[in-house]
């Protein structure tokens, strides 16, 4: 309850509120000044100052009021399918907040003789009806001031998606084509070649789905657990034909799952920097687990077996992976090290 409350805030409606505020509010107090008191307004410095105080001050209550059901509104509808629903009743309220606040003005200004003031209920009528037209043209002026800035938003937010995506596939892009993977590879081929021309075959045509799948990848801000997995079975075959039992790669993935999206070349980057900052030794392999949770997340494990210098490493990987998160507006990644294994936890994006 505390956290929904925490969500409603005055004015939060748009970032123009208070130009909107400031545009509306005077001119509506004044002409509310004028239609109750006529020229006696204007014949002394008293006479002006004190009604126009009051009413601002009436008209400001009523505008913060405003500002905070436009907000919780919001809150409740925020869909653009239910825009409209959220203006109905936003401006419901609005007209009957207004009403509320010049009725107490022309009332108690009645009920206690204010500079002679009695009411005139055709007065009364018509500044309910000017005062519904003002509330109109500020849910609009307030409705498309936050309809621009969330377009403005989301297109910031595309383009920086964009950014790291392409950040994201370059790094993988260089992760594979850099001349010791390139070396490594080939070295590991021209082995094969002529002790297992059999393997020699696995390994070349595993090779081909690793770059197919880079390049396939090169516009897409999402895939499927599907393909991250059958991508990630060629990757580590070729490193399982490097390391040999040095390093073992187990999979639990629920089916049910698997039509789940995900940044592209996330299982890559983490099993790359498992590979990178770890011993991988025949007598002491390096263990990756790639598993699904209930709760529709994706945990990458391996256990810890640091290596003895430490291994340069701007973290871009597994940065990149974060920021597609935020930027997306996804729960966020977490990252588990008790010492003895280091997991991260990705949430699982429903198609």
């Amino acid at each position: 309850m505390e956290a929904y409350a925490d969500d409603i805030k005055p004015l939060s409606y748009s970032g123009k509120e208070w130009v909107i505020a400031v545009i509306l509010l005077p001119a509506f107090a004044l002409l509310l000044n004028v239609v109750l008191f006529g020229t006696q307004y204007f014949t002394t410095v008293r006479n002006f100052l004190i009604p126009t105080v009051i009413a601002l001050g009436v008209m400001i209550l009523v505008y913060i009021c405003c500002g905070m059901v436009a907000e919780m509104l919001r809150n409740r509808f925020p869909k653009y399918s239910q825009t409209f629903k959220r203006i109905a009743i936003g401006l419901g309220i609005h007209i009957a907040l207004t009403t509320t606040g010049l009725s107490i003005i022309f009332w108690v200004y009645d009920y206690i003789g204010f500079m002679g003031y009695q009411i005139n209920l055709n007065q009364y009528a018509w500044t309910l009806i000017v005062g519904a037209i003002c509330n109109i043209m500020a849910t609009s002026f307030n409705e498309g001031a936050a309809f621009f800035e969330r377009w403005r938003e989301v297109v910031d937010e595309a383009e920086q998606l964009k950014k790291e995506n392409l950040q994201s596939q370059l790094e993988g892009l260089k992760g594979q084509v850099n001349p010791h993977f390139l070396f490594n590879s080939l070295n590991s081929l021209s082995s094969l070649i002529s002790d297992d021309p059999v393997k020699a075959e696995k390994f070349l045509d595993e090779m081909s789905k690793v770059y197919r799948y880079l390049l396939r990848t090169n516009e897409d801000g999402l895939t499927t657990l599907q393909a991250e997995m059958d991508f990630i079975n060629s990757y580590f075959h070729l490193l399982k034909t490097r390391y040999g039992d040095g390093l073992d790669m187990k999979t639990a993935i629920e089916d049910r799952f698997l039509t789940c999206l995900l940044p592209p070349l996330t299982l890559q980057m983490l099993v790359e920097n498992a590979v990178k900052h770890n011993m991988i030794l025949k007598d002491k392999p390096l263990q990756i687990l790639i598993l699904t949770t209930n709760s529709g997340r994706l945990i990458v494990s391996n256990n810890l077996q640091r290596k003895d210098r430490m291994v340069t490493s701007n973290k871009v990987g597994l940065s990149n992976i974060v920021k597609k998160y935020r930027l997306m507006k996804q729960e966020e990644i977490s990252v588990r090290d008790d010492g003895k294994e280091f997991a991260v936890i990705v949430p699982l994006i429903n198609a």
